[in-house]
């Protein structure tokens, strides 16, 4: 496990990670540009507030991914049980 320090708006933090480091500062970067996303949008003064809004943004996108991805897996499992059954009746 490796330390890595990446900036999140202007705070040094030092993470520890297994990943690569390209890997990790990539990770802080988007984080810190869904935060600063946030901040623009909704004014607040808060960082705390803006700090979930971006984690419940990047939630969204992470479910909304996930439920895509099932819903591909799905259609790939039955259209090669559809396939196998062309193959099997042959």
């Amino acid at each position: 496990m490796s330390e890595i320090r990446v900036d999140i708006l202007g705070k040094e933090y030092v993470l520890r990670s297994k990943e690569d480091a390209a890997h990790v500062r990539r990770v802080a970067e988007y984080f810190t540009e869904r935060l600063e996303e946030v901040q623009s949008q909704t004014k607040t003064a808060s960082i705390q507030a803006a700090t979930v809004l971006a984690a419940l943004n990047i939630t969204n996108e992470l479910l909304s991914i996930k439920d895509k991805q099932e819903a591909m897996l799905r259609e790939i499992e039955a259209k090669s049980e559809k396939l196998l059954e062309a193959i099997e009746s042959c």
